[in-house]
């Protein structure tokens, strides 16, 4: 039966490094990171926010702010282009409550099943994402054309705009203490009496999900509001 997955592999020559990200169907995110031509090491994956009736367009979401920022820093070489493909491995059963203890475990035969299956050549994410929804059964939205004027910001704020224009939401990371969700219809924040500090990445996310959401809300804005 195997695992359904899209994913992806990106590299960077000045650093000298890869990162790997594979959405499964379960909606569970698998990473891994290492040196070019090495071994890479899988990090601890990101299960759904439980409960959630609809993980998969959500690490979706994440998908595409990982893919931005890692283009942002530098990683454009394309080790293998986004693809959707079906893996022989299967995937570890996630737990109802996939935190703490339960939290999934890495799993590099993953990612190494991935890395030997995905095809060779040219691909797009929107293209990857649409084969995968399609094949879980999904329907995908068709992805809004970004208004003019767009074109000369940032790549990681252009994701989060075609993302608030889709109509999903953009959210910090779980494991985060303090969090913050923004849509289209405004922006949460996720206190608590928890008190942390961002670190440089989510501090970037944060500022491409407001300056995403700030030019939203100059293009739907009615005039004199």
């Amino acid at each position: 039966m195997g695992t359904l997955v899209v994913g992806f592999r990106l590299g960077s020559d000045a650093r000298g490094r890869q990162a790997t990200l594979v959405l499964t169907e379960a909606g569970v995110l698998h990473q891994s990171a290492g040196l070019l031509g090495m071994e890479p090491r899988p990090a601890r994956p990101h299960a759904p926010v439980a409960p959630d009736r609809h993980p998969v367009p959500r690490q979706a979401a994440e998908l595409r702010k990982v893919h931005a920022a890692l283009i942002d820093r530098g990683y454009t070489r394309e080790l293998i282009p986004p693809v959707c493909v079906r893996l022989d491995v299967v995937e570890h059963p996630l737990h109802v409550q996939p935190y703490g203890s339960h939290a999934p475990r890495p799993h590099p035969e993953l990612i190494a099943d991935f890395t030997g299956a995905a095809p060779s050549g040219p691909g797009s994410l929107d293209d990857a994402l649409a084969a995968f929804y399609t094949a879980i059964g999904i329907t995908p939205r068709p992805r809004t054309p970004l208004p003019p004027g767009t074109a000369a910001v940032p790549r990681r704020v252009r994701e989060a705009l075609r993302t608030l224009t889709d109509g999903q939401a953009l959210t910090s990371h779980p494991q985060c203490g303090p969090g913050w969700t923004v849509t289209a219809a405004g922006i949460r924040l996720h206190a608590g009496s928890t008190k942390r500090t961002l670190d440089p990445r989510e501090a970037a996310d944060l500022q491409a999900a407001l300056t995403a959401w700030l030019h939203h809300q100059q293009r739907t804005r009615p005039p004199g509001t």
